[in-house]
């Protein structure tokens, strides 16, 4: 594995580890759940995106940090407007 494409290896990592939470953190897989606990988890991912975003700006292979910029905003704004929501969903039953 070369070291310069090493954040386009965490973008890909974070996008299955994404998919993966998405689909298993649900009321069926984990039925005591707290909503809390999942928005905690997405907040996590969605920080590694950021952080991972960053790295790749800081490497000088153009292709590497262009698509790295693209991905990582890609993946970071979903996931944003979906912890958004949940956030909102919390606040609804909270109330």
């Amino acid at each position: 594995m070369k070291r310069r494409y090493a954040p386009l290896y965490a973008t890909l990592g974070l996008l299955i580890l994404t998919i993966i939470t998405f689909f298993t953190l649900n009321g069926r897989v984990f039925p005591n759940l707290e909503l809390m606990m999942v928005i905690w988890v997405y907040v996590a991912i969605d920080v590694l995106l950021f952080v991972t975003l960053i790295w790749g700006l800081f490497l000088k292979d153009q292709f590497v940090k262009i698509y790295t910029i693209l991905a990582n905003i890609g993946l970071i704004i979903p996931l944003s407007i979906w912890i958004y929501l949940l956030l909102l969903a919390n606040g609804i039953s909270e109330a």
